[in-house]
Order: structure tokens, then sequence, then C-alpha cells
């Protein structure tokens, strides 16, 4: 978020994912489900899951 100025609350209108669940996730708090991490890579464009080769 750092990298696109992005604040959390940007990044929550542009995914339909709560502030506070944003902040939580940042903080360590909770754990971000498979369509929560699609919504926030798509709208950082970036992405935030480690790829790996196929058949590791």
């Amino acid at each position: 978020m750092v990298e696109t100025g992005t604040g959390q609350r940007a990044l929550a209108a542009a995914t339909g994912v709560a502030h506070t669940t944003i902040g939580r996730i940042l903080a360590g708090t909770v754990l971000c489900d498979i369509g929560t991490l699609a919504k926030l890579e798509h709208a950082l464009g970036r992405p935030l899951w480690p790829q790996s080769p196929a058949g590791t």
C-alpha cells in the first residue's frame, strides 16, 4: 500500500472489504480468505501471495 499510496479506506472502497478488516489483516490479527485476497490483489494490481512453480 505504501508503494501505491493507497490508504486503508481507499482500498476498502475499491474492494468492498471493510477498512476495519483490512486493518486487522495488516496487523496480523486475522487471516485473509482467498476471496478477500483476490479482491486486494486486483485493487492493488500486484500479487500478495507468493507464486510457486507448477508441481512444487
